[in-house]
């Protein structure tokens, strides 16, 4: 793959579970200890609006494809921080097979 695409920084979170002062236990994200932050390119492939019922709220899912070098350390328990906006990672795929790159399929939802 060519370094021109892999223009945008982002940082690699993993979920993690804390306890805080009262023992109550929450989830909370943390950057990856491997190389965090990465060059990719991410591009906004659908979206999509819902009305959630009984919250008289709006709940939009913006869908983005991202484009990462090769690596080992990712799954599907973690998201991809670009902009200010969390991404979920749904779905890896390694498309060319030879390990050059990952496609990431990550769900933003904002409200």
């Amino acid at each position: 793959m060519r370094i021109g695409p892999l223009r945008h920084r982002v940082t690699i979170q993993e979920k993690s579970t804390v306890q805080d002062a009262a023992g109550e236990e929450s989830q909370a994200y943390t950057n990856i200890a491997s190389i965090p932050v990465v060059w990719a390119d991410v591009r906004p492939s659908s979206a999509q609006e819902q009305f959630v019922s009984g919250a008289d709220q709006q709940q939009a899912t913006v869908s983005h494809r991202v484009t990462v070098r090769y690596r080992t350390d990712l799954s599907v328990e973690m998201r991809v921080v670009w902009n200010n906006k969390n991404l979920d990672i749904e779905e890896i795929r390694d498309p060319s097979g030879k390990y050059q790159y990952l496609v990431l399929m990550c769900r933003e939802i904002a409200q």
